[in-house]
């Protein structure tokens, strides 16, 4: 009887119709592997697990080199620490993700659909996360997304690698945006118009093309029509440093500590960045003044505990003169981001002012 169960089985195994039904089932499985159910979640939250267990597995490791509690602590927080951006400019850090476009997600005619932005701008978001706050991730903190705007531009083929550079582009008590530009390298180099070979359309820079709708939508009612670039002239797409812009994204992100927000300035200052300095450039061998505060919060027990306990609120109890993250990020930095954050806050309101539509 064992033997016949086998021979039917191998019998219907090697249908012709059976062979064909799991090749199809194969090859859809194999194009749609990058949309199988967890790959989000390991692209996205995969890594951040990793990174809050950084501690406890460093910590374990230390252990078993049966070094002391206070020793293995400072060692442990002097590993998590390299990996902080000390001396960054905030306007000036930035995390490039590369991806292509596969065919699961694409649409019928051949182009990136849109809700593979979001599904890639994810996956990138928690790259730049990473490497930004690494510390505040370690200790428990959450970085939540609020929001998200897409203005799309131009669409990206099927087959088409692209890329995805992500920048802070400004911040407030609470939020802090996040600008995202999906592009792809120019077919043909742009010409400088002022050289006489090309009269090619005017570019701007990621700074203005940024900006442009939102300082226009902000100035519509004290500037008059002859001062007002009509949207057509610019060109949004192509840009100087020779890559065309497909889709701009500005996403509004929190910073939770349980159910207690951190305010951004507080959160990027504990990570080291700051203000260039006069003369020089900060760097983990010379780091800013106020480094000394965040590492001694990290090093004050055998433990993240007072660390986690000023991100949970105890940043409240500083007095007002004694703030020391405030300085870091004063002066020209600053006044960018005052300026940055009055252009950002128009989509906000555009968002709010129609709801009542």
């Amino acid at each position: 009887m064992c033997c016949y169960s086998i021979q039917l089985a191998n019998f219907i195994l090697n249908l012709p119709i059976l062979r064909i039904a799991g090749t199809i089932v194969g090859l859809i499985l194999f194009i749609n592997a990058r949309s199988l159910p967890l790959v989000w979640h390991i692209n996205v939250l995969l890594p951040f697990g990793i990174v809050r267990c950084k501690y406890r597995i460093l910590s374990f490791c230390h252990t078993l080199l049966l070094r002391p509690s206070a020793t293995r602590h400072k060692a442990v927080v002097a590993q998590l620490e390299s990996c902080c951006p000390v001396g960054a400019n905030p306007f000036e850090f930035t995390a490039t993700c590369r991806s292509w476009a596969s065919p699961d997600e694409t649409d019928w005619f051949g182009h990136v659909n849109n809700s593979t932005y979001a599904k890639a701008r994810d996956a990138a978001l928690s790259k730049f996360g990473l490497a930004a706050w690494p510390t505040f991730v370690n200790a428990g903190g959450w970085i939540i997304l609020g929001s998200t705007h897409y203005h799309f531009l131009r669409e990206i083929p099927r087959f088409a690698g692209y890329e995805m550079n992500l920048s802070i582009g400004a911040w407030d008590h609470k939020w802090l945006y996040l600008v995202c530009r999906f592009t792809t390298p120019l077919s043909k180099p742009l010409e400088n118009p002022s050289s006489g070979e090309s009269e090619g359309p005017t570019v701007l820079d990621q700074r203005s093309t940024s900006g442009s709708e939102s300082s226009r939508s902000s100035d519509d009612d004290t500037t008059s029509s002859s001062s007002t670039i009509p949207i057509s002239s610019l060109n949004l797409k192509e840009k100087a440093d020779g890559t065309t812009l497909h889709c701009f994204t500005v996403s509004r992100l929190c910073f939770k500590m349980g159910r207690i927000t951190v305010p951004p300035a507080i959160v990027m200052a504990c990570e080291g960045f700051s203000r260039p300095p006069k003369v020089g450039s900060y760097s983990h061998e010379s780091p800013p003044p106020h480094w000394v505060h965040p590492h001694a919060l990290r090093n004050a027990s055998d433990s993240l505990d007072v660390y986690r306990r000023f991100l949970a609120g105890g940043w409240r109890d500083v007095p007002e003169g004694d703030s020391w993250w405030v300085e870091p990020l004063s002066g020209p930095t600053e006044e960018r981001r005052r300026a940055n954050l009055t252009r950002l806050e128009v989509i906000d309101r555009g968002v709010v002012g129609c709801m009542n539509i």
